[in-house]
């Protein structure tokens, strides 16, 4: 199985350094990049072609302008939003496909994000 590229974007320290530590467990998934700033997020997508993109959203919850221009730009790309202020996680691709993902176990989290996707 080939390995999956994943770009960790605007997360705190905590949830980076937790994300790494949960994708290093994992045999077939790699962090190519870890991005602090949206006006890098195009860039670094571009760079290492990431099959997901792990993103914290703000307090609003709200999905960014820059991320629907990535999606927009790169429709093969898997995102997948947190917000800790509400506790939930959305998986979400070609801007009209989205999967809530809150109630998945750590097991079912990293199979997820190691299985072969089909984008349709």
């Amino acid at each position: 199985m080939p390995i999956k590229r994943v770009i960790l974007a605007n997360h705190s320290r905590l949830l980076s350094e937790m994300f790494q530590r949960v994708i290093d467990k994992a045999e077939n998934l790699e962090v190519v990049q870890e991005v602090i700033d949206n006006a890098d997020l195009p860039i670094a997508i571009q760079r290492f072609c990431p099959e997901w993109v792990i993103v914290s959203l703000p307090i609003s919850g709200a999905v960014l302008d820059w991320i629907s221009v990535c999606m927009q730009e790169d429709p093969s790309v898997r995102f997948i939003f947190l917000s800790p202020e509400s506790h939930s996680m959305t998986m979400k691709w070609q801007m009209a496909s989205e999967e809530d993902l809150s109630n998945l176990s750590l097991k079912e989290f990293i199979y997820l994000l190691e299985k072969d996707l089909q984008h349709n």
